[in-house]
Formats: structure tokens, C-alpha cells, sequence
């Protein structure tokens, strides 16, 4: 189907080419038909006519965003107008591709001309940002059109010409192909090299891997249970510290509360995504100790730019972080900003308890362990950093990290012995805790382990994140080193799932319940009495 005359763009030899081609492959085309609408089982034509189809593709013309014309600049039919320094009507607004409009040279709308603009926006802006002189777009008057025909024919079409053949299909193949292999054979930027007279440690830390964002940038947990265990807290009648728990429970007035605060370096350059992971990430330490989240603090640092970005950038994060608190049932109440080196976020909880927290303490032997979400967001985020991850994968990491676990945990608390959220320790280092507050051991069940997208194969390939190291030290003694799975027990996760100590007989009912609400939960492991130990088998 083709709303007006088919084809019109070719010249006269194309098109004779092209329809025939159609024909000889049983292909009807129906000319200036207007879709009214397109079921699941046909397309409905404006005039009533109705085509039976099993399966619709559907191909557009390049069409402007409905807001581009409301920016406030010269526009031509919503196409923002532009001149030959790819310049709006306004100086600072750049347009490239099919977004604009070149009134000095009208041509089609082709990724061509937006592949020929690259190289003169980059020119022009960075003259734009350092006064520099900017250079001119010279638009080419035609390009080379290649259209395969089957059976490896293809047609190529340029200055009104047409040819047709065997040789054109080749090199249509060998152009996509060529082109299509760019998005996945990145080429990896040199490091800058070394000065050579540099500080003690200096070279050492530098040629270390990147430093990992998320709950990847932390300190490791043999560190912190160190500190913790050696420092001075103040020690006060109302405050229950309960030794590696997720949140510290303060009980005022005969109301129980947990508090608890965490903080995220950034590892996309997306500050709702950032918001909203970190939303999720402050709150599963009171969903984890059974709280409903009710009072929220945020600390937000960001990079030194400009009032516009400034006031832009925090309208983003507030509306984020009041959104997603408030599907939790909390309210944003306060908190501070700073300006930093790098966008980082993070957010103070209090939330209220109805009876006695869950603690880590409560774990049985023979109890079955229950997590409700894949593991690998560390090893992801950090192929991500080297290039190294599929964009499909990344994505469906962000995607588990914006799922909230509150009704997860209701469907848990009233089941479980004890309960903890995987964050920055990793599976193995979260289960450590359990371990050591309840006198307890863990074998796991490899395969069972539910993961994320793209993980297992990145950590075959040894990506693992800077975290990885400091996480394999802290968590105690871990065999089953010959399992494919066993690097990631050290992975760690941010905004990670909820792992829960339920009885034995009642884990497959409560992760049926856990897949109806939308959590692709697992029983992945059982509690042993063999004390500090853990087996993945």
C-alpha cells in the first residue's frame, strides 16, 4: 500500500525496474490508498475496503517531532530551517538530519546529508563554544540509491540514470555490511599515556580498569566490617543496631522507625534513569527489614555548568524522585545539593514499621533461599564503560533496576526468617551476612540462578567490575570455583532484588505469587548448618 503514487522518487527506468521486480514476486502494490486503520487481522482502507493480513510492516517518511515548531525557531512545515552553518534562527540551536530544513539547498529527506553534516556540527560547535570561525555545509546535488531486487539483483539509481544487476547487489552487501559492523567492532580510544616522573602509587592506579558507577564504586566489605566493627558509635537507649543489617531501627514514642541512607556515582549520563535507580537502590533497605518507606532526604551533587542547567537538571531530578517515591508510598522532604566533578545522587529513608523488623538474623537451616530479581547489573555496567556490552542487554539492565521491590516484600514479609537486598556486596557477600548473623551456611544452585541478559557471556569473557576484586576477598570462604556462574556470585548489583529465607515448603508458592506481580523471582539456593560457608553447586 502506498498513499499516493509509488515509487515517484526514481526515474522512469527505476520504476518500470522496481514494478516489475514486484510483480515477479507476486507483490501487488495498491496505489494512493489511505489506511484507516490496521487490526490484527487486516487493514482497513479509508473508503471501507478491507485486506485480510497476517503480518504488517509499516514504513514512514521522515516526519517532524510535534514539538519541534513550539521551540521558538524558523521552521518550514515543522522542519526546523536552517543555514549553511546547520544554524536555527537561534545562534545556539544546531539542526542536523531529518530534522531540518535547508532553504539555501532543499533536498530529501536521506541519511546521506545527515552523515555529510557530522563532521561540520562537530566543527561548529566547538567554534561555537570557543569563537572560533565556522565552516560551511556544501550539500551533494545527488547520491548513489541501491535498491536489491531479490535473487542478489539490485538496482542503483544517481543524476537520473538507472543500471540493474548482479554486481550492484554485491556492492549494496559489501556497503551495508561494512556499515552494519561499525556498531559492533567499536574501535577502543588509547589511554593518555603516562607522565614519567610521576608520585609513588600514581602509575599504579592509573593503568588500573575504570572505575566502576552504581553500587560498583563502594567500599568493600571486609573494609567496612573492619571499620565497623573497631569504631565508636554513640550508643543511645531508642537505637537497636542489629550487626550487618540493611537499615538501624530507632524506636521513639512506641513507634518503631528504620533509617537508612545509600548514594550512587552515576554511570549513565541520564539524570531521571539516575533518579529513579537510585529511588529504588536508598529503598530497599527498608522494604528488605520489612518498613514501608514514609519520609525521604536526597543528597545531589552536580557538575559545575551553567543557572539554566542547573535549575533544568533539578527540575528533572525532583520530578523523578517525587514520582518514584510516591509509588512507594513516601515523600520526598528535603536535602542538599553541591557542585562536584560528576553527577551523584543519593537519598536518606525513614520508614515506619508495623511490628518487629526482619533481620538477617532469622535464617533456619533447611530454609530455601528466594531471590526476586536477575543478577549481573555490575558486570553489564561495566562492559558498558569498555564498549564491550550490547545496547539491547544495557537496556534491559536499566529496566530491572527501575523495578521497586515494595510489593515484592509484601508478599515475602510474612514468610520469611530473614531478609536482605543485593546491592554493592554481591550475592555471595550479601549472603555472607545472613551467614554470619544467623550462625548459617548456603549451597546454591548455580544453574537456578536467574540472570540478567548478556551477563554470563560477558563474565566468560572475564569483564567484571572494580568492585569484583575487593567483593571476592570480603566474602568469606566460597567453593564451587569450577562453575560457570561462580564469578558473578561476586558481581555487585544496584537496586538489586530481594533475597529472603522462607520455609521450605512455602518457597514455590511464594514465587508463583512473586511471578503473578511481575517478579521473575527463583528459589535459588538453600540455608545449611555448616556455619560461614557457601557452596555453589
Amino acid at each position: 500500500f502506498d498513499r499516493s503514487d509509488a515509487l515517484s522518487a526514481q526515474t522512469p527506468k527505476g520504476r518500470r525496474v522496481t514494478r516489475k521486480a514486484l510483480a515477479a514476486a507476486n507483490i501487488t502494490l495498491i496505489e494512493n490508498a489511505d489506511i484507516a486503520k490496521v487490526a490484527s487481522d487486516r487493514i482497513i482502507l479509508s473508503d471501507g475496503t478491507e485486506h485480510c493480513a497476517d503480518f504488517v510492516v509499516g514504513a514512514a517518511g521522515a516526519t517532524p517531532h510535534p514539538w519541534l515548531p513550539d521551540i521558538g525557531v524558523d521552521h518550514q512545515d515543522g522542519f526546523l530551517s536552517i543555514s549553511r552553518t546547520l544554524q536555527t534562527s537561534d545562534p545556539e540551536i544546531f539542526a542536523v538530519g531529518d530534522c531540518n530544513y535547508m532553504p539555501f539547498a532543499p533536498r530529501p529527506k536521506a541519511g546521506v546529508y545527515a552523515v555529510r553534516q557530522a563532521p561540520v556540527l562537530h566543527d561548529n560547535v566547538r567554534a561555537a563554544l570557543t569563537g572560533g570561525a565556522m565552516r560551511a555545509f556544501h550539500p551533494q546535488k545527488d547520491y548513489l540509491k541501491l535498491v536489491s531486487l531479490g535473487d542478489k539483483i539490485a538496482l542503483a539509481e544517481k543524476f537520473g540514470t538507472a543500471f540493474v544487476g548482479p554486481s550492484l547487489w554485491s556492492m549494496k552487501d559489501s556497503i551495508d555490511t561494512k556499515f552494519m559492523r561499525q556498531f559492533d567492532q567499536v574501535a577502543d580510544m588509547p589511554s593518555p599515556p603516562i607522565a614519567t616522573t610521576v608520585a609513588l602509587g600514581v602509575r599504579e592506579i592509573l593503568s588500573q580498569e575504570p572505575l566502576c558507577g552504581g553500587c560498583g564504586a563502594k567500599v568493600g566489605r571486609s573494609v567496612l566490617n573492619e571499620v565497623i566493627q573497631t569504631g565508636a558509635g554513640a550508643k543511645l537507649p531508642e537505637v537497636t543496631s542489629i550487626k550487618g543489617d540493611d537499615a538501624a531501627m530507632i524506636e521513639v514514642g512506641g513507634v518503631r522507625t528504620v533509617m537508612t541512607t545509600d548514594h550512587l556515582r552515576a554511570f549513565a549520563n541520564d539524570p531521571h534513569l539516575m533518579t529513579r535507580i537510585a529511588v529504588n537502590h536508598a529503598l530497599g533497605d527498608v522494604w528488605a527489614m520489612g518498613g514501608k518507606p514514609k519520609y525521604v532526604t536526597m543528597s545531589l551533587t552536580l557538575p559545575r555548568s551553567n543557572r539554566e542547567i542547573y535549575q533544568r537538571t533539578l527540575h528533572e531530578v525532583n520530578h523523578a524522585a517525587s514520582v518514584g517515591l510516591a509509588q512507594a508510598g513516601a515523600a520526598l522532604v528535603g536535602g542538599h545539593t553541591s557542585i562536584g566533578s560528576e553527577f551523584s545522587i543519593g537519598f536518606s529513608v525513614t520508614g515506619v514499621l508495623d511490628g518487629d523488623p526482619l533481620t538477617l538474623a532469622g535464617a533456619k537451616p533447611g530454609d530455601c533461599l528466594v531471590l526476586t530479581k536477575p543478577i549481573g547489573s555490575g558486570v553489564i555496567l561495566a562492559a558498558e564503560m569498555r564498549q564491550l556490552a550490547r545496547g539491547v542487554d544495557v537496556a534491559s539492565c536499566y529496566r530491572q533496576m527501575l523495578q521497586g521491590q515494595g510489593v515484592a516484600a509484601k508478599i515475602l514479609a510474612p514468610d520469611a526468617h530473614a531478609m536482605t537486598d543485593v546491592t554493592g556486596f554481591g550475592l555471595a557477600g550479601h549472603l555472607a551476612n545472613i551467614n554470619d548473623a544467623s550462625g548459617t551456611g548456603t549451597v546454591l544452585f548455580g544453574d537456578a540462578m536467574p540472570l540478567m541478559t548478556g551477563a554470563k557471556a560477558l563474565s566468560a569473557m572475564g569483564v567484571r567490575s572494580s568492585l569484583w576484586p575487593d567483593n571476592r576477598q570480603g566474602s568469606g570462604e566460597v567453593f564451587g570455583e569450577d562453575h560457570v556462574n561462580f564469578d558473578l556470585l561476586f558481581d555487585p548489583q544496584t537496586a538489586g532484588g530481594l533475597l529472603t529465607a522462607v520455609d521450605g515448603q512455602k518457597a514455590d508458592d511464594l514465587v508463583k505469587k512473586l511471578w503473578v506481580s511481575g517478579y521473575p523471582a527463583a528459589v535459588i539456593g538453600q540455608v545449611t548448618d555448616e556455619t560461614g560457608v557457601l557452596r555453589l553447586t
